[in-house]
């Protein structure tokens, strides 16, 4: 037997061996990755749900004080559980009315009823020489964000102000 037929052969042997031996490999690399990439779509899906439940809040916020800016008020505690209740409605069930905070306080550039300061400008009007009172809601409850082994309870809030629309208070 000459030496290069030799080598063939032995080169043949070597070749499906490591062939066989890489099979294997594949799967240990999709082990390895397979963890990290369901943590990140774990991570995307619950990120991007408390994303919208926060637009969710703050256009829930918004129009709840646009409906107390337009509101009656007879009863200054009758007003202000009708707007909770306005925007614990618009949340989709979010949030109860005792998890929303609704005030209509007259500006004085320093106020902070609700957590919510009052906006620029506020403390005189220009149409009546005098400050026009002012709407604020705010809204606060948590969201839980997962990433596998990892997980995060994000609070979420929403403030808003706005001009009282009927009478200056």
């Amino acid at each position: 037997m000459n030496m290069t037929a030799n080598r063939t052969t032995c080169a043949r042997f070597m070749r499906r061996r490591f062939a066989v031996d890489e099979h294997g490999s594949a799967l240990v690399e999709m082990a390895l990755v397979l963890p990290l990439v369901m943590a990140l779509l774990l991570g995307i899906f619950t990120g991007g749900s408390a994303y919208f439940r926060k637009i969710s809040l703050v256009d829930a916020a918004r129009d709840g004080a646009r409906y107390g800016a337009s509101l009656k008020v007879g009863d200054n505690a009758t007003w202000a559980q009708a707007v909770k209740d306005r925007v614990a409605q618009l949340s989709g069930g979010q949030v109860t009315s005792a998890d929303v905070c609704a005030s209509l306080v007259v500006p004085t550039g320093s106020d902070m009823a609700c957590g919510v300061a009052d906006p620029t400008g506020a403390s005189t009007d220009p149409v009546v020489g005098a400050p026009a009172s002012i709407v604020k809601v705010s809204v606060s409850t948590t969201a839980k964000v997962e990433f596998f082994f990892f997980s995060q309870n994000v609070n979420l809030n929403a403030n808003v102000a706005a001009r009282y629309e009927r009478d200056i208070v």
